[in-house]
């Protein structure tokens, strides 16, 4: 016997979990990056596009990379394919970003390893690794705390991180 098909409210719920992971990655993301940054120079510097801590390339991807391993996530699988999506995404990404803001958001020029200054092993290996922690931790954490609270936080969770990236990145846009 198959389960109940998921109501409406339900699968907002679901979304809204989604929206959560999503801001989750990309705060992850500005994190590492301003992390790289003090490790390099020793100093602060702000990190992407808007103005909240969260860079949404990262969230974009972190969720294209839960769709891809949603059934099979053995972890050399997930390193290295994520690996190589991330990065191909990433190479392309600037050259849209750099196309439509008329800004480079990035360089890794200074980096061993660069094509570019667009993209860099190392960072390949970084994308790698924080990959296998999102399929193999976070997102199994953020499944459970779905899974136990009521549909309704996930749903307002979620609404609230869409409206506030979003906002930020529309006040950001038009600037």
């Amino acid at each position: 016997m198959s389960e109940p098909r998921p109501t409406a409210f339900e699968r907002a719920a679901l979304i809204g979990s989604y929206a959560l992971e999503f801001a989750v990655c990309g705060f992850v993301g500005w994190l590492y990056e301003v992390t790289v940054m003090y490790v390099m120079y020793h100093q602060y510097e702000q990190r992407g596009y808007l103005h909240l801590p969260v860079l949404p390339i990262y969230g974009f991807f972190g969720l294209v990379l839960l769709l891809i391993f949603r059934k099979h996530n053995n972890i050399f699988l997930v390193f290295f394919v994520s690996m190589a999506i991330t990065t191909a995404g990433e190479l392309i990404a600037s050259y849209v970003i750099e196309a439509v803001l008329h800004e480079q958001l990035w360089s890794y020029h200074m980096w061993r390893f660069n094509f570019q200054g667009r993209i860099a092993l190392y960072s390949s290996l970084m994308f790698g690794g924080l990959s296998v922690l999102l399929v193999k931790a976070v997102h199994p954490v953020i499944r459970l705390i779905h899974k136990y609270q009521p549909e309704a936080v996930s749903l307002g969770v979620g609404i609230a991180c869409l409206f506030m990236i979003g906002g930020d990145f529309l006040t950001t846009w038009k600037g």
